[in-house]
């Protein structure tokens, strides 16, 4: 099985106030992650959300890379305009170019881009691992974001195969 490590949608906004919860703490651990894949030879494809009119909107500074979670040469970026990772976009292309049957999953927004990147994946037959203490997202007007994050934790760990939701220290690439 090949892998390749998948982050979603860690950009300059969310660094920004109000800040996403826990920001600092899952950019940095995606950001060793990312630096583990690389060494292993696995692949590390970032997936960058663009919305116009807003903080997302492409060539604005949230748009961009925070400096503690970028790219780096040798790594695939993939524009996306809609939660679904897959939607219109070339990862699904770039998977099959690279000949990975398998990710590892981490970024933000739990229950937005995250969750439905993971649901487009299992239904693609892709094998996913869920970084369990690599997403993260921002409070909802009725429900704080840990809560959220622990939520969609455990719906993961729910599902059937091809979905698993594991710690970051218990994947090895």
């Amino acid at each position: 099985m090949s892998r390749a490590l998948v982050i979603i949608d860690v950009q300059a906004n969310l660094f920004d106030e109000p800040r996403a919860y826990r920001i600092d703490e899952v950019a940095a651990l995606l950001d060793r992650k990312a630096a583990e894949a690389r060494a292993s030879g696995i692949p590390v494809i970032f997936i960058q959300h663009e919305e116009a009119d807003c903080e997302w909107e492409r060539g604005t500074p949230g748009w961009e890379f925070h400096p503690s979670l970028a790219p780096k040469p040798g790594d695939t970026v993939v524009a996306k305009t809609f939660c679904d990772g897959f939607r219109d976009t070339e990862l699904a292309a770039t998977l099959q170019r690279l000949g990975v049957d398998a990710i590892v999953v981490g970024g933000y927004a739990s229950d937005f881009c995250v969750d439905t990147t993971v649901r487009a994946a299992a239904s693609r037959g892709i094998a996913t691992t869920v970084i369990a203490d690599g997403h993260t997202t921002s409070d909802r007007p009725h429900l704080p974001a840990a809560d959220v994050v622990r939520h969609h934790t455990w719906v993961w760990s729910r599902f059937d195969r091809p979905v698993s939701v594991l710690p970051a220290g218990d994947i090895v690439f």
